[in-house]
């Protein structure tokens, strides 16, 4: 497994209470995002939907808010502790929360589709993931994380929630869109390095639109309907209430 060297004398730090943290706005952006995640992971609980559908979605801000964490505080702050190896709990947990959107947007669309191409896509997001989880231990180079991140939002949930919103006009696709234009924004920023300075960088910038496409992921999450058996035998017992 490759290991590359840093000088940390060139990265910005600070010290607090004698203790060095490289990137402190990394680390306090980073945790930002965190907050959302955790926000939107218990509001959805309140909402007590039971289909996987909406549980997947919930703990894409579980594993999300935890990819964060780690990111903004092993991965940035303590890097110097921890070496590259410190990065990769983030980089998983950030992977597996991709997977698990696409996952319920796979869910999503399933009613709409034929069988067999709804199987397909759930054997190919288990394959989509295992291979990047080897590609990034192998080469320990966040581009893999990035590749996986565009594979999973920018592709699959995107194009995903485009179909079912042409077919069912869903109330949360059009949050998704918001939410995939705001990381996209995230990613030019990250790819062009912009930055006012050491002190709030590329990463910081990008952290606050990520950020941003996170709560509209959250409110795409609260909008979209599921369109499968179960609501079809909640509408019956709907209209069979209001016969009665």
């Amino acid at each position: 497994m490759n290991d590359i060297a840093i000088d940390f004398s060139k990265v910005f730090q600070i010290q607090v209470f004698g203790i060095t943290i490289l990137e402190p706005s990394t680390v306090i952006t980073s945790l930002m995002m965190t907050v959302v995640c955790i926000y939107a992971f218990f509001h959805l609980n309140k909402l007590g939907r039971a289909h996987r559908m909406y549980t997947q979605i919930q703990y894409f801000f579980l594993f999300m808010g935890i990819a964060t964490a780690i990111g903004g505080v092993l991965g940035h702050g303590f890097l110097y502790v921890t070496g590259m190896r410190g990065k990769i709990p983030g980089w998983f947990a950030s992977m597996i929360a991709v997977a698990l959107f696409e996952r319920a947007a796979i869910w999503h669309i399933k009613p709409l589709l034929a069988e067999r191409s709804g199987k397909f896509l759930g054997w190919l997001n288990y394959v989509e993931l295992a291979i990047f989880f080897v590609l990034t231990f192998i080469t320990l180079n966040f581009v893999v994380v990035e590749i996986h991140a565009f594979y999973g939002l920018f592709l699959m949930l995107f194009f995903i929630e485009l179909y079912v919103y042409k077919k069912k006009k869903d109330p949360g696709s059009k949050y998704i869109f918001i939410a995939t234009l705001m990381g996209a924004v995230s990613a030019g920023f990250h790819a062009l390095k912009f930055s006012f300075g050491p002190w709030f960088n590329y990463n910081d910038i990008s952290h606050i639109s990520m950020g941003l496409s996170i709560w509209y992921y959250y409110q795409g999450a609260r909008h979209m309907v599921f369109y499968g058996a179960e609501r079809e035998k909640i509408e019956e017992i709907k209209q069979e209430m209001d016969v009665e």
